[in-house]
């Protein structure tokens, strides 16, 4: 994979933007204040659950202020038992109902919501819910409204903004403007709704096909790549006013196993980790990612647990990469963390180990429950608990100053194009000319490919440029152009005369693989991964 040429001059630009005073803005006056970054330390060990040594003065590396932070703690430290544990919670939702939302948050006051699958079915009904749920009762900032939203096969909100190829086009783009601004726009797009906070971008380093749940969803399988790719997403999310969740700490893309399904046991150490895995990682950190998803797999160095559940994992997280924002884990209902675990245990097990936001942790009753009897009985600290209730706060008051500006038209074909990566023979001619015929793919894809050939202008039906559409490189066509429309890999075992990848099959990648065929839009994209016998891309 190519070296971008312009991924230090972007960290630079980024970690200006975000550690200095001029840069994004701050819920409070207080933001002006100049001072050297500061670091907060790891959960000290031992049962009581003491809280991170904070910094006395600066500014935290994400944007907020030393003061902005003791003001969040001060507000923490006020709040009844039950409401601090309420705030570390970020409930899942799977009705629009408004009325019910907006219950469940006033009932438990709870810290979010996630909007999850039937949750989202229009752009209305997301403004509407998440307008609902900010009038719930009393607080003074945000309630954390946030979405899985990385686009590609992870788009909870497909139905309410324009879904965005996988996060592997944004690793294929030789352009990281492109990628900045395509997130920009898709958080204005949100942010419009009422959607604060989404779990993207992937920092994850795939390995490739033994990858069994990450592979397109990471930007690819370079760390150095990879790095500069989440970088440049997380600016553009900060720019469009949402704010990004790094994930899956300390990387899901090089284990063998799915996290929701089992837990995976990551075999390299932490020293060869900190070469390849956490590389993204601790770029997107210096260069001030306010939130980072801690992932459910085990590094055997930190315990037998998974990371999410493990006080060294959070040690490292802050002591060894200075991460001053949040930690949220993954998903508490997933296997690798709730078998033989009731989801009681699980929060404050994850808590006591260094978690600030527990997400879907289960019945949000029973969790506030488990989390106080357990300051009751000395298992959680309360200061520990406050802290982490103060550390949601801040976030939330941080994001409500963030935002602004307007998205780009037609961003998310112009950006499907960007990443879209084409290796032929002679890239200075069109694929496509006057006749086509999609000769093979999925019934929807196809249909929507020659609907967009015939808009603009090219007869389709027999004869003409071949095309052949496949889910992934796994599978094998003969045709003039064979295009992937999943994964990379295996895509050269095809025989065709150009051989083209997507990374999506939205209605945006269509269009825009329509434009490149035709010479319409240029191809932007290099292979983000090592194929075997893979030709030189056109925009390398």
């Amino acid at each position: 994979m190519r070296r971008r040429a312009g991924a230090a001059a972007l960290l630079a630009a980024v970690t200006a933007l975000t550690a200095c005073t001029g840069g994004e803005p701050s819920p409070t006056p207080s933001a002006t204040v100049a001072e050297p970054v500061a670091t907060v330390s790891a959960p000290a060990p031992g049962a009581s659950s003491t809280p991170s040594p904070t910094p006395t003065v600066g500014t935290l590396a994400w944007g907020p202020t030393v003061a902005d932070w003791d003001d969040a703690l001060a507000t923490a430290r006020a709040l009844p038992l039950r409401r601090a544990a309420g705030q570390v919670i970020v409930a899942d939702l799977y009705s629009p109902d408004p009325a019910a939302a907006a219950a469940l948050v006033r009932d438990h006051h709870l810290g979010g919501v996630i909007l999850m699958g039937g949750a989202a079915p229009s752009a209305e009904a997301v403004a509407a819910l998440a307008h609902r749920v900010q009038q719930a009762d009393d607080r003074d900032w945000p309630v954390l409204v946030s979405a899985d939203e990385e686009g590609g096969i992870v788009s909870r909100l497909s139905a309410a903004v324009p879904s965005l190829p996988s996060f592997m086009a944004a690793g294929a783009a030789t352009d990281d403007a492109a990628v900045t601004e395509a997130y920009r726009s898709s958080a204005t797009d949100m942010r419009a709704l009422g959607v604060l906070v989404d779990y993207a971008p992937v920092a994850d380093v795939t390995l490739g096909p033994a990858d069994p749940i990450i592979r397109t969803r990471s930007a690819g399988d370079d760390p150095d790549g990879v790095a500069a790719t989440v970088t440049a997403a997380v600016a553009g999310f900060v720019d469009g006013g949402v704010v990004p969740v790094i994930k899956h700490f300390p990387g899901h893309g090089s284990v063998t196993v799915d996290s929701h399904a089992g837990l995976p046991v990551q075999e390299r150490s932490v020293a060869r980790l900190a070469r390849t895995d956490l590389v993204p990682f601790a770029r997107a950190i210096e260069a001030g990612a306010p939130a980072v998803m801690m992932g459910h797999i085990a590094v055997p160095a930190w315990g037998d647990g998974p990371a999410t559940l493990e006080r060294k994992a959070y040690g490292y997280l802050r002591d060894e990469l200075g991460f001053t924002g949040v930690a949220i884990t993954d998903a508490l209902n997933m296997a690798a963390v709730a078998d033989g675990r009731t989801s009681g245990q699980v929060a404050v097990r994850a808590l006591r180990a260094g978690a600030d936001v527990l997400l879907m942790p289960g019945d949000p009753g029973d969790v506030i429950d488990a989390v106080a009897g357990a300051v009751h009985d000395g298992q959680l600290s309360r200061d520990r608990l406050d802290e982490a209730a103060a550390r949601s706060i801040l976030l939330m008051r941080w994001a409500d100053g963030l935002g602004g500006g307007e998205p780009s038209p037609a961003y998310a074909r112009t950006f499907a194009a960007a990443g879209t990566t084409v290796a032929a023979e002679d890239c200075t001619r069109p694929l496509v000319r006057r006749r086509a015929i999609v000769v093979a793919g999925p019934d929807d894809a196809a249909a929507a490919l020659t609907r967009a050939l015939e808009a603009r202008g090219v007869e389709t039906g027999e004869g003409g440029t071949s095309i052949a559409l496949l889910s992934s490189g796994g599978y094998r066509a003969t045709a003039d152009v064979v295009v992937t429309l999943g994964g990379p890999w295996g895509l050269f075992d095809s025989t065709a005369d150009a051989y083209v990848a997507t990374y999506g099959d939205s209605a945006a990648s269509i269009g825009a693989l329509a434009d490149v065929l035709v010479g319409d839009a240029e191809p932007g994209g290099d292979w983000p991964v090592s194929l075997e016998g893979a030709l030189p891309a056109c925009a390398a």
